[in-house]
């Protein structure tokens, strides 16, 4: 037996069973800042929180992809599609993560739309899926939702619950985790992003994330992150041509090491 999947087998792949179906970061950016990315108005909130996908303006098209500590058998792969209307935001997220022998999928549509011009709501039903080889597969169907403020221009809070009625996944009763966070950014500067986030499953401690993000010119972002319980760090580098955003980053755990990530978005109608 190979010695990587011997780790899956022994180590990583319990660590999934426990946290069966929980929300992972959605994009490159959000790895790179440690996975804070509630108040990040961007193509990619349509996997990170339906609230602040209602401040997009155009359509956009979203791939993302991450080896988890350089195993191929912990893959994750994302796609979303945002799209604007008169009444609001629609959005389309998928998500797949595993191997043959154990993988995770999860479809959600989402919807996004503004309170006011500083206040937005957004919530997502979200259809799940656990495959386990020999074990068969187990579906269930839940919800999430968030809110954003922008409490100046340079400040902003958001919230965001995944999970609030505890479905189970259908595996002996199996708790699909329940999940809350508390996001703020700060922007000192036209510059300089600061983002922080307590994220808090109620069966386990509670996680804080951080991240800066750092603008060298319009084309061209470099960003650094930190994530407690387990102690993460990350870094990252984003490039905009044109309606094309491409974004590397990775995180590094000091047992398991690296996971590197990319993502591609391309938003339609950009001048």
């Amino acid at each position: 037996m190979k010695k990587s999947f011997l780790l899956i087998s022994i180590f990583i792949l319990p660590l999934y069973l426990l946290a069966s179906n929980e929300p992972s970061v959605g994009g490159a950016r959000s790895l790179a800042l440690g996975g804070s990315s509630l108040t990040l108005s961007d193509p990619y909130s349509v996997l990170n929180n339906q609230a602040a996908m209602a401040f997009e303006k155009e359509i956009s098209f979203s791939l993302y992809a991450e080896q988890r500590f350089l195993e191929k058998e912990l893959g994750y792969y994302a796609g979303g599609l945002t799209l604007p209307t008169k009444s609001g935001v629609f959005g389309l997220a998928i998500n797949y993560s595993g191997f043959d022998l154990y993988n995770e999928k999860k479809i959600g549509l989402g919807y996004g739309r503004l309170f006011t011009k500083n206040i937005s709501g957004g919530i997502q039903i979200d259809y799940l899926s656990t495959s386990i080889s020999e074990y068969g597969t187990a579906s269930a169907f839940t919800f999430e939702a968030g809110l954003l403020v922008k409490i100046t221009d340079q400040l902003s809070t958001a919230v965001h619950v995944f999970n609030p009625i505890a479905i189970k996944s259908g595996f002996d009763d199996e708790k699909i985790p329940t999940l809350f966070r508390l996001g703020l950014s700060y922007e000192p500067g036209k510059k300089i992003l600061l983002t922080a986030e307590a994220e808090k499953d109620i069966d386990f401690p509670a996680r804080f994330k951080a991240g800066i993000e750092y603008k060298m010119i319009d084309q061209l972002y470099l960003r650094g992150g930190i994530a407690t319980n387990p102690s993460q760090y990350s870094f990252g580098v984003g490039l905009n041509v044109g309606n094309l955003k491409i974004d590397f980053a990775s995180s590094y755990h000091q047992v398991l090491g690296l996971t590197p990530g990319i993502s591609v978005n391309y938003v339609f109608g950009r001048k």
